[in-house]
């Protein structure tokens, strides 16, 4: 892992961390009155509908109620490029400290099945184009070819706790205090992270970090050795070449409840407590607390096509959804690769770590409560989000975060966008 050494991030990872859940009240839940706790975690949520969903052979969890009113339309006049949204006036310095090793402490989505019919718009001023089989996915019909289209998925307005808890393991105590934000719009979000197909399309060619090595190369790898700068660059590009609502970076509330997408564990895709989150690079269950390899018959509520003989996911490891130290071969690889989260997004743990708006701060102490991008009063440095395909499954749970000088360039700092009305 030398090569590793010179070139990831330097980052000062406090530790990544969010618990993200949808708002729910007792008495109006959104999951089947025969659904339970499969999972033995001591709550029914979306991930217990999941287990049951993919033993009835169903690959994942339908997207959210189709929004009938994103409409839109082009414009008939362009406008400039408008500038980044930060001035920055940081650099880069040699005293950032690296990503801390953590110690261990003790030894369940939807695939797309729809295929775009639309052809991107090749005009002055094209715009987001809706799909009509999705209301709650659209691509961007702008000068991306049709192989790898920008792909936007509907994120639906709600509450949840943000932050880690204390008894989490491999916490950092820069995921706390646990506290609740409400999104009160809705908002879409890029599918993948922002591709290399994509980024040559808007900037020209591709930046890079170390042009003696590579990192994993394809039109449908993610972009990496970015920037936030970078990143901000292309938005404004983007949104030059658009005219309609706003393409930017998610707030790291956005990027976290979009990540849990109303789960509560270590990742979204369970607690993956068998094996290590360490050095180790160790792969394991992605849920190990599943153990029964068949539904047990319901005694009531049962419907009649419920069949008790159907075997549970249990095989599905933290390599299904996730890549990590231990299933990367040290680099980047194609995005919608692995599984997704139940909004249906790829690559929310692991491949590259995501810069978002806000600027990072040591903890969550005066932090926004409404989903707004945190800026002021921090490190000057912005925040990464995710896990990268170099390091450790303890960097790719749902709630882990760290900083980064704005200018800083690495091998797995990457990112992906968000649009508004």
């Amino acid at each position: 892992m030398n090569l590793i050494t010179r070139f990831l991030i330097v980052v000062s990872f406090g530790s990544l961390s969010v618990c993200p859940v949808f708002a729910q009240t007792p008495t109006a839940t959104p999951y089947p009155n025969f659904l339970r706790d499969l999972n033995h975690d001591g709550v029914i949520d979306s991930q217990d509908l999941l287990i049951l969903l993919q033993g009835w052979g169903i690959q994942g969890i339908a997207t959210p109620t189709p929004s009938p009113s994103l409409t839109p339309t082009p414009t008939s006049t362009q406008t400039s490029p408008p500038p980044p949204t930060e001035t920055l006036t940081s650099t880069p310095t040699e005293t950032e400290s690296p990503i801390p090793t953590a110690t261990p402490t003790d030894a369940s989505t939807e695939t797309p099945t729809e295929t775009p019919t639309e052809t991107p718009t090749m005009t002055d001023t094209p715009s987001p184009t809706e799909t009509p089989t999705n209301a709650n996915a659209f691509n961007v019909g702008l000068v991306f070819p049709t192989p790898f289209p920008l792909r936007m998925i509907r994120i639906p307005a709600g509450s949840f706790m943000m932050g880690s808890p204390d008894t989490e393991r491999s916490r950092d105590p820069n995921e706390g205090p646990l506290h609740q934000v409400t999104i009160s719009n809705e908002f879409f979000m890029g599918q993948t992270e922002v591709t290399q197909a994509q980024w040559r399309a808007v900037m020209g060619s591709l930046i890079e970090c170390d042009p003696e090595h590579d990192f994993g190369t394809g039109e449908n790898h993610p972009v990496y050795c970015l920037s936030w700068v970078d990143c901000q660059d292309f938005l404004a590009a983007l949104n030059a070449l658009s005219g309609e609502g706003t393409f930017r970076l998610p707030t790291e509330a956005e990027w976290e409840y979009a990540c849990r997408a109303g789960t509560t564990k270590r990742f979204y895709f369970g607690n993956s407590l068998g094996c290590s989150d360490g050095a180790e690079c160790e792969d394991c269950d992605a849920d190990p607390i599943i153990r029964d390899k068949r539904f047990p018959p319901e005694s009531t509520g049962s419907p009649s096509a419920f069949n008790p003989k159907i075997v549970t996911p249990i095989e599905l490891k933290r390599s299904d959804f996730m890549w990590f130290c231990a299933n990367s071969d040290d680099l980047s690889q194609p995005v919608r690769s692995l599984r997704q989260n139940a909004f249906g997004l790829f690559d929310m743990a692991g491949n590259v770590f995501e810069w978002v708006q806000d600027e990072y701060h040591a903890d969550y102490t005066g932090a926004p409560t409404d989903g707004s991008a945190w800026i002021g009063g921090g490190s000057g440095q912005r925040v990464l989000r995710g896990g990268a395909f170099v390091y450790s499954a303890q960097f790719c749970r749902s709630a882990s975060r760290g900083g980064a000088d704005p200018l800083l360039r690495s091998v797995s700092t990457g990112f992906r966008i968000v649009w508004t009305p």
